[in-house]
């Protein structure tokens, strides 16, 4: 966890949305960001008020992907639900 500790650190460094989006390319592969694109999405779905069953079938995830999210979004100090409105 020490390395995503210093992760954060940097991306908080990062001075703005081009530089982030230009990190996070050189860091990830094509496959981890269709995946955390993913999650994003299916954050955005739930948080808009579609089914976990509608999500699952529309974007071809297994159902416990999406119940993950869920479960953030139940939190009521998830920090998530911050940006997910803005």
């Amino acid at each position: 966890m020490d390395n995503i500790k210093e992760l954060s650190i940097v991306i908080e460094k990062l001075k703005n949305h081009r530089e982030i989006y230009k990190f996070l390319n050189e860091i990830l592969t094509k496959s981890e960001l269709i995946v955390l694109s993913k999650r994003w999405r299916i954050l955005k779905m739930l948080n808009e008020g579609m089914t976990q069953r509608e999500i699952a079938k529309e974007l071809n995830v297994s159902l416990c992907k999406v119940t993950r999210g869920s479960k953030i979004l139940k939190d009521k100090n998830a920090l998530i639900k911050k940006y997910l409105k803005g």
